[in-house]
Order: C-alpha cells, then sequence, then structure tokens
C-alpha cells in the first residue's frame, strides 16, 4: 500500500469525536480501549501499537510537535489542509473523557502522523494513479521508522526532527523547495506586470515601449544580470537579445531572441501558475528513490525532452532525446534496469506500426520495402516481399524487419531495459530532428543525440570499453545484431517533471505535453 493512511479514513478519524490528552483516565483504561480500536483496524499499525503495549502516544507537548511539522510542510508545497490540519487541531483542543474517543484519536493522530511523513518522504500523490506504468519501488525506510525515530526525541524536537530527516536529501530537491518560496515571495509582491503585445515579434534592434518593464521582467528569473546598466532609449539591444534566448530556452521555445505571440504568452504567465507547476513537481521529485542522485542511473525528463547520466554522486552528462508524440504514441512514465546494449541492430516493426503504416505503404508503392531496406520474416526464414505476404504481416501471421546499419531506424546502437511497452533508447539516423525545441516525434522510445557517448558510459560496468571501441561496434558490418551483455545493470527512469532546476540553479519550466500535470493539480486540489 502507498499510504499507511488513506485521506478517506482521515475524515473517519476527525468525526468520531473531541479528545483532551491530559483528561483523568487510568493507564489501564485507554490502553485497553486502544488496543480494541486496533485490533478491530488489524494491519500495521495494530502490530505497532501492540510493540508499544497499547501506551497512548500523544501527549501534549508530541501534539505540539507534531502540529508544527504538519504546518512546516507548506513550506515543501504540502499544505496543512491536505491532511485537515484545521480540523484535527479543533479536535485536540476540546476535550472528551471518553476512553473509546479519546483511543479513537490517539490512533487517528498516529495515522495522520504517518500519511503525513509518507507524504513528505514519498509523495502525496501515489504515482501509480497517474502513471499506470510506474512499479512501487521498495523503501528502505518506512513512515513507520521515522515516527519511531521521532519518539525518541524530547518532545518539544519532534516537529523539527521530522522536518529535518523526512525530506529527500537530493540537492535539486533543496532546490526546487527554494525557488518555491522565492516564488511565492513574487507572488506576495503582486507578481509580475503584463508586457504588451506588438504587431510582430520584437527582438535585438525591435523598438518596445516597455524597454524597462521587460528589462526588470527577464532580471526577475535571472535570464538578465541585474548588474547590467540601464537601457537608454526604447531599443532591444544584443545583452537583452541573449537574455531572451535565455528565457526561450527555459521554457522549451526555439531561442532566436524575438519576442512572439509564444514568448510573450510564457513571459505573461501567473506567477501563481509557476507556484503551482513547482508543487506538483516537488511532489514528483519524492516519488524517487531516496539519495535518488548520489546513486548511479539514466533520467530521461520526458517533458524536457533532456537526458541525464548520474555516476559516482555527480552528473556526468546532459543531452537532448526525442520522445513520443503528444496525443499519440506517448513515452510513458516508468522505470526499470538496462541489461543489454545492441550495436547495429535489425528494427523488429512493431505490429501496430506495421499494420497502420508500412504495409499500406508497401501495396501502394512500388519499391518501397527495397528502398527502405524491410524485409517480410516467418520464424527466422527472409519470405518473398509479396502482396500476400504484406497481408500475413497486417494479421500477425508474419512479420517486418529492417535491415541494420546506416538508414536503421534505430540507428547503430540501442539499449534495452525489459518493459511491457517495448520502449527502449536508441540512435537515430535522423539528427536534424534534436535541433528542435519540440522533439516530440517517435512512436514511443527514446531517441538519444549522442548515443555513442552513452554506450560508453552504460559499458564501464563491464571494463575494457572506450569511446573508439564503442564507436568500432556501431560501424562494424560483419557483426550485425551485435548483443553485449552488462555484468551489472544500470537503473533508468523515465521521469515527466514539467519544470525542474538547471545545472546553473535556475529553475525550467516545460510545457505540459501529455497533460499529466492537469491530473496531478486536482488531486492537490489547485483549480
Amino acid at each position: 500500500m502507498f499510504f499507511e493512511i488513506k485521506r478517506h479514513q482521515l475524515s473517519i478519524f476527525v468525526t468520531v469525536g473531541l479528545v483532551v490528552f491530559g483528561a483523568r483516565l487510568s493507564h489501564g483504561q485507554l490502553a485497553q480501549a486502544i488496543r480494541a480500536q486496533v485490533t478491530k483496524e488489524g494491519g500495521p499499525i495494530a502490530a505497532w501499537y501492540k510493540a508499544r503495549s497499547y501506551v497512548p502516544v500523544w501527549s501534549g507537548e508530541r501534539l505540539g510537535g507534531l502540529a508544527e511539522f504538519i504546518q512546516g510542510l507548506d513550506a515543501h508545497g504540502l499544505s496543512p489542509e491536505l491532511f485537515q490540519f484545521r480540523k484535527w487541531d479543533q479536535y485536540w483542543r476540546n476535550p472528551d473523557q471518553s476512553p473509546a474517543t479519546r483511543a479513537s484519536i490517539d490512533v487517528g493522530t498516529t495515522h495522520l502522523a504517518l500519511f503525513a511523513i509518507q507524504a513528505l518522504a514519498y509523495g502525496f500523490v501515489d504515482p501509480a494513479s497517474v502513471h499506470p506504468k510506474w512499479k512501487e519501488l521498495k523503501r528502505q525506510v518506512s513512515a513507520y521508522d521515522f515516527l519511531n525515530s521521532a519518539l525518541k526525541e524530547a518532545p518539544p524536537r519532534l516537529g523539527q526532527f521530522l522536518l529535518t530527516k523526512v525530506p529527500p536529501p537530493d540537492e535539486r530537491y533543496r532546490e526546487m523547495v527554494n525557488t518555491l518560496a522565492r516564488y511565492r515571495k513574487i507572488a506576495s509582491y503582486g507578481g509580475w506586470r503584463v508586457l504588451a503585445s506588438t504587431p510582430q515579434a520584437v527582438g535585438p534592434g525591435s523598438t518596445y515601449q516597455q524597454i524597462g518593464l521587460l528589462r526588470s521582467r527577464l532580471q526577475a528569473e535571472g535570464d538578465l544580470p541585474p548588474s547590467s546598466g540601464k537601457f537608454r532609449g526604447k531599443t532591444i539591444d544584443r545583452q537583452m537579445g541573449e537574455a531572451i534566448k535565455s528565457f526561450q530556452f527555459r521554457h522549451g521555445i526555439e531561442p532566436d531572441g524575438y519576442i512572439g505571440a509564444g514568448t510573450l504568452k510564457e513571459l505573461n504567465a501567473p506567477v501563481s501558475g509557476r507556484v503551482n507547476s513547482l508543487i506538483i513537481n516537488i511532489d514528483r521529485l519524492r516519488w524517487m528513490p531516496r539519495a535518488y542522485e548520489q546513486a548511479d542511473h539514466i533520467e530521461v525528463n520526458i517533458a524536457e525532452s533532456a537526458l541525464r547520466v548520474f555516476d559516482n554522486r555527480r552528473r556526468i552528462t546532459t543531452m537532448p532525446v526525442i520522445v513520443g508524440v503528444k496525443g499519440k504514441h506517448q513515452t510513458p512514465f516508468f522505470h526499470g534496469e538496462v541489461r543489454f546494449v545492441i550495436f547495429r541492430p535489425y528494427w523488429n516493426v512493431p505490429i501496430n506500426i506495421a499494420r497502420s503504416e508500412l504495409v499500406p505503404k508497401a501495396l501502394s508503392t512500388p519499391g518501397y520495402m527495397e528502398e527502405n531496406r524491410y524485409e517480410i520474416v516467418g520464424g527466422t526464414k527472409i519470405v518473398p516481399n509479396t502482396a500476400e505476404n504484406l497481408n500475413k504481416v497486417s494479421s500477425g501471421a508474419l512479420r517486418i524487419r529492417q535491415v541494420t546499419g546506416q538508414g536503421n531506424a534505430l540507428g547503430l546502437v540501442k539499449f534495452i531495459f525489459p518493459n511491457d511497452s517495448s520502449v527502449y533508447l536508441h540512435d537515430t539516423p535522423d539528427h536534424s530532428l534534436f535541433e528542435h525545441a519540440d522533439r516530440d516525434f517517435s512512436h514511443g522510445c527514446v531517441r538519444v543525440a549522442r548515443p555513442d557517448e552513452l554506450a560508453e558510459i552504460v559499458l564501464r560496468r563491464n571494463g575494457g570499453w572506450r569511446i573508439d571501441d564503442v564507436r568500432a561496434a556501431m560501424h562494424d558490418e560483419a557483426h550485425p545484431d551485435h548483443k553485449v551483455d552488462l555484468k551489472s545493470s544500470m537503473p533508468v527512469y523515465l521521469v515527466y517533471w514539467t519544470s525542474t532546476i538547471m545545472g546553473d540553479g535556475r529553475v525550467r519550466f516545460d510545457q505540459d505535453i501529455y497533460g499529466h500535470d492537469a491530473i496531478m493539480f486536482q488531486k492537490f486540489g489547485i483549480h
């Protein structure tokens, strides 16, 4: 189960009644009532209280620490009202002498604490509820572990202990939380003023009447240095043009240095929208393994169309990628393990692509199969390229594959992490598409810009592989479909972050190309 307590359970507990934690009830009465309560519930909570001899947990001081913890979650993008804090606080402050009610509230408060800890450590939203392909990660430290450690502290220290120990320890997470605070501060000042549109795009050499406002806007997010001199006149100069390019790059826009309709829309986007984007993407970071950035892995940010490799506790490379077409062939959000590499691979065309695209073209265009180096295969044998056999491909009785080498849709190397979506990383014969800001062109697999570099990094696990060896294998015509098993697999995470921290510390906001943000906003109650 993703959460130790579900949201609907919180509602059940807060409607049970009122509680006072200093009332005169014998220890035995309350312990007996707690035992009855958790025995009825069963599950981990029953075992946890049994290990504590059913002793009540939540004294007045501890409640103060828990309240401090839940209120402190707001800095991490978790509003206390996500945990019905005001209702709980009201019940804690109002007495009730019933042992059953006090037991119910003590147990309910424990559930609340576990839920809040789980949300801060591993996410408020269950990733599988948004991305069905995501498999639950094994967590080394449970919410119970964090709570047990916190309860060993002096009661006044409980809140700060949890706020310090529970959040993900990665630097990027801390930077995102700090960025959220900065954008909330901008919002508290009223945000930024709206820039006026122009009849046509404006850039270096163009006159713009709101030049001072534009300058301030570009400085607000670090695209224009605050130390840059004051502009005289109304003309956009070269430095401001570079700042516009910087802004465009951070928002996934072709960086031409000119303010057109798309750039103006992003410049005028409300700060509240940026705050909301940071909130849901901070939660997405919590889905990852604990100390995520300290372990070797490949990370593909689908929304950004970028791949990063982390090795020996540091980010060693970043490169553009091409992902699945929005609305048609979306690349799934999931994780796996790269287990082998294939140099000069065949492309075994998926049946849906063969049926909907290749077979109709082959039947209507003479020479199409030969020109594109496709062949029809039955078992291990190549069969004649006939209309009859093409129709058998459509029925699934035969298949189409593309021969290895130059022009192959997978390029000269692919990286396999077995999964039920048949998604993998691979080279491509057309590297011109990497120059585009929008890079959703694939059928769902991920095309990488520098496959030789990635292969060299991955094959370090085997030893003896240098970049020259990789390139030689990629161009070795004598060994097609050459499989190299990794001595140890390498984790790969296909994630979807529409806001993230760049290498220079600034925040990047990407388009929600697949519409996943809307689902996250709904789960956070953001409208």
